[in-house]
């Protein structure tokens, strides 16, 4: 994928959600939303480089909370085991991340969601 076009899903996740419109599947933006659906069990890596440019655009906490609720979600669910290093070591040094983090309910695999707990604390 070009930088161009993670730009553009990006931006159009954003406005998608910041338009409170977001369960509009008419929405001119509604594709952000189905585009990670649709990348998430073959394509992580390009779903987790959305997401980082999400959090790096925004604080705002509809967008953090479709995030957490969706792709991020998905993304511990589905990826977990190859995620949770990325994931803490993104914790450590963001503190959007962080804040990510702490709208994500709690996972399947305990040590996953222990792991998680550890790294969206502030300690």
């Amino acid at each position: 994928m070009e930088m161009e076009e993670l730009n553009e899903w990006v931006n159009a996740y954003i406005e998608v959600h910041e338009s409170e419109n977001s369960s509009n599947e008419n929405h001119p933006c509604y594709w952000a939303i189905e585009k990670f659906a649709d990348m998430e069990m073959d394509h992580p890596d390009l779903n987790w480089a959305a997401m980082l440019q999400i959090i790096s655009l925004t604080t705002s906490d509809i967008v953090v909370h479709h995030l957490a609720a969706g792709p991020l979600e998905e993304l511990v669910e589905l990826h977990g085991v190859e995620y949770i290093d990325k994931i803490e070591t993104a914790a450590q040094s963001n503190l959007n991340f962080r804040l990510l983090l702490r709208e994500l309910i709690e996972t399947t695999d305990k040590n996953i969601w222990a792991r998680i707990l550890r790294a969206r604390s502030d300690d």
